[in-house]
């Protein structure tokens, strides 16, 4: 059996966005996924945009609370995941068809986090240059993206 990928979305503010990146989670090649939309208290239309996702897929789901920040909105999220894997994803960001594949070819090599090359598109294009892993980047800066697979029992308990 496949591992349930758990892909959190926080949002305030990025319903213009939202559906272009739901429809990366939708597109998924990797069928064994949950998306939870994290709702921080946006007051444009998130709410409307999410329920035409749910009405057409029931592996969207929908979770709105009071403001607190985006770290919030996804640990939030977090904390109701059913998933062995978590995909912290922004609304303004969006996925590969294969992402979630390639991902999961890698779950069984007891890593504890999991992350990819990146492009950019919108006002800029190109591939984002993110600095070789090693503890000392990492504590210098973040070399990782947000978009990085994370073991839900090695973080989050």
């Amino acid at each position: 059996m496949n591992p349930t990928i758990s892909i959190i979305v926080p949002c305030y503010n990025q319903a213009e966005y939202l559906d272009e990146c739901l429809q990366s989670v939708y597109d998924q090649s990797y069928q064994d996924w949950e998306c939870i939309i994290v709702n921080d208290g946006s007051p444009d239309d998130t709410a409307e945009v999410v329920k035409r996702w749910i009405e057409r897929d029931n592996r969207f789901h929908y979770l709105f609370k009071t403001n607190g920040g985006l770290s919030s909105a996804r640990n939030a999220g977090i904390e109701i995941a059913k998933g062995e894997w978590i995909l912290p994803l922004d609304a303004d960001d969006k996925i590969s068809k294969q992402y979630l594949r390639l991902a999961e070819k890698e779950f069984n090599k007891n890593y504890t986090v999991i992350y990819c090359e990146a492009e950019k598109f919108g006002t800029e294009s190109g591939k984002w240059i993110l600095e070789d892993y090693n503890k000392k980047n990492l504590a210098v800066e973040n070399i990782i993206f947000c978009s990085a697979f994370l073991k839900k029992k090695a973080g989050y308990k």
